[in-house]
């Protein structure tokens, strides 16, 4: 019966876990380049009993493009990651809204630099037409200034999250063999792929489950109390 509780409560913990994942989708449901977080649950059967490992992933599959008419805001069709250069290290984000430092590099919304392939592309003075074409290339008056830094993995579950729709990732998981399978869209965006809706079917049958499990353990409670209340008699 102790086994019983106990393995109820794991439940209970999982449930919880499950609950704040849901809820951190749904609250970045409308974050650009933001890819939902999964978690799932396996019950392993120990000596000591029976415990649940939980294990975390991030679905990496592509949201939606929506144009907006931004020149610097850019999406990736295809795969790989823009490649930013932040205080704590290289970084890589499907979010592309950038804009102009006051030294006129093309930075993230949180102020990371946007890299080329020969370091941070830095715009030059006087303004002109800013054109990004299909393989990132960055043109300023019909002239060639840089090129985006698109970087793919062999592996994406090494990737981790570092906030702000960035990942940070071992240069071991960096994929540099083969084409690139990627067009880069100027003046676009990509969506979340959070599904508001699938997250609240997944939240309410979780909420279902956690009370499921919660009436498990008054079961279980209120018939030990019976039992040692019957031996005292």
């Amino acid at each position: 019966m102790i086994d019983g509780i106990e393995l109820a409560s794991s439940g209970l913990d999982a449930y919880a876990n499950v609950q704040e994942t849901i809820a951190r989708n749904l609250a970045n449901a409308n974050t650009v380049g933001f890819k939902k977080n999964m978690i799932s649950f396996k019950t392993i059967l120990s000596e000591t009993g029976n415990t649940l490992e939980t294990n975390y992933g991030i679905d990496h599959s592509h949201g939606n493009l929506n144009y907006n008419g931004n020149t610097l805001n850019m999406a990736i069709d295809g795969d790989g990651f823009f490649t930013v250069e932040t205080e704590n290290g290289m970084r890589y984000t499907r979010n592309g809204r950038f804009q102009l430092s006051t030294t006129r590099e093309i930075v993230t919304d949180t102020g990371a630099k946007v890299l080329g392939q020969a370091g941070p592309i830095t715009l030059p003075n006087g303004g002109g037409e800013i054109v990004i074409d299909k393989k990132g290339s960055v043109t300023v008056n019909g002239k060639v200034i840089g090129k985006l830094k698109i970087t793919n993995f062999n592996d994406l579950t090494k990737l981790v999250p570092t906030g702000n729709s960035t990942f940070g990732a071992p240069d071991d998981a960096i994929d540099d063999s083969g084409e690139k399978k990627f067009n880069v869209a100027q003046g676009y965006l990509e969506s979340s792929n959070v599904s508001v809706v699938l997250e609240m079917v997944d939240m309410i049958s979780n909420m279902r489950s956690y009370e499921a499990s919660n009436n498990v353990i008054k079961t279980f409670s209120d018939l030990m109390e019976r039992l040692i209340s019957n031996q005292s008699m």
